[in-house]
């Protein structure tokens, strides 16, 4: 299967004081995954957050069906819907009439969740967050591959329960996370790892980890691995870095300013971006050229796993359709190509 080259993550977010409209912003995301598809490009992904200001997507099994819907090639994945805050039986149910409206093109990326706003908007306590989740993926192996199965854990009990359909093709489960415990969870309960942008070194080294936990846990084969990067392909870098710099900088600013306790009751979002240096150091911008050199080391790392996916985020909070769609036809025409030639085809 080797390298796929995806892009992602559309999280639908809305800075303060954007006259853009979610209808609009939707309607562009649909016309930026079709344009995915028709260059040629593997696949497009999603990501999922609640009770954001900015309207962060919190809702990623129905925008992957209209996705799904859209187009008849390219996988669709989620990365990552945040498994505690859902019902598991529903959310097999999504996946899997999701899948079958895409042909079984799904790919069920699960994380356990960090802010605390949204554990306590949903009443669930954030120390229960592990085991949920793993009860989770093995409520969803059992509901796609069994006619009726019974569950008895510690957060979800289930007696005799057919769960209907099944997905057309039984998404292969990634799981996200940065500490070396999430790492290790992946390798053992899913069928890979997915990491979002860090180091190079530190993802090696954390595909390595997800790996030998896998086979530590008896399993055949190499895990599917992933990364999420930040990247923008242009044929001018000095006209399109002002709007990158600034949707990045939302982008990441948003999380710092959650992890400063802001966007919750009498406190409204203050978004805290990086300095502009760390931005342009992390990303992947510039011409194809620049951004070929930078996504190479990073291609030759995945290349050496049966299947990865590189997953480069063009669009970003407050960008129109235009110029991530020239984005993105510059990826999938000039840089997509070489970096299928350095993955080896």
């Amino acid at each position: 299967m080797g390298v796929k080259l995806g892009v992602g993550l559309f999280t639908g977010q809305i800075p303060p004081g954007s006259d853009r409209t979610f209808h609009r912003e939707y309607r562009d995301v649909l016309e930026l995954v079709q344009l995915v598809e028709s260059e040629g490009l593997d696949s497009a992904w999603v990501s999922e957050h609640h009770f954001s200001a900015d309207g962060y997507l919190p809702s990623l099994l129905v925008m992957l069906g209209a996705f799904a819907a859209a187009t008849e090639r390219i996988e669709l994945g989620t990365g990552v819907v945040l498994a505690p805050f859902h019902d598991p039986i529903r959310l097999a149910e999504d996946y899997a009439v999701v899948d079958q409206i895409a042909g079984g093109r799904v790919i069920c990326g699960l994380g356990i969740g960090w802010r605390e706003e949204e554990f306590r908007e949903f009443n669930i306590d954030v120390k229960s967050r592990v085991k949920r989740l793993e009860e989770i993926v093995e409520i969803l192996r059992l509901a796609w591959g069994e006619d009726r199965f019974d569950f008895a854990g510690r957060h979800y009990s289930y007696s005799g329960v057919a769960v209907t359909p099944k997905p057309a093709r039984v998404p292969p489960i990634l799981i996200g996370g940065f500490v070396d415990d999430a790492i290790r969870r992946a390798g053992r309960i899913g069928d890979g790892y997915i990491s979002s942008r860090g180091d190079l070194a530190r993802v090696a080294e954390s595909f390595r980890m997800a790996a030998e936990e896998r086979a530590k846990a008896g399993k055949p084969g190499q895990p599917v691995v992933g990364l999420l990067q930040n990247g923008f392909v242009t044929d001018d870098p000095q006209r399109d870095w002002p709007a990158v710099r600034d949707g990045v900088g939302h982008q990441l600013g948003v999380y710092a300013g959650w992890r400063a306790g802001t966007d919750v009751p009498g406190t409204v979002l203050d978004i805290l971006p990086p300095p502009e240096g760390d931005i342009r150091r992390a990303t992947a911008f510039g011409t194809p050229d620049d951004v070929v050199g930078f996504l190479t080391p990073i291609v030759e790392e995945l290349a050496s796993y049966d299947e990865a996916h590189l997953v480069v985020r063009l669009h970003y909070p407050g960008m129109t359709a235009e110029p991530a769609a020239r984005a993105i036809e510059l990826y999938a025409r000039e840089v997509a190509p070489r970096l299928r030639e350095v993955a080896g085809g």
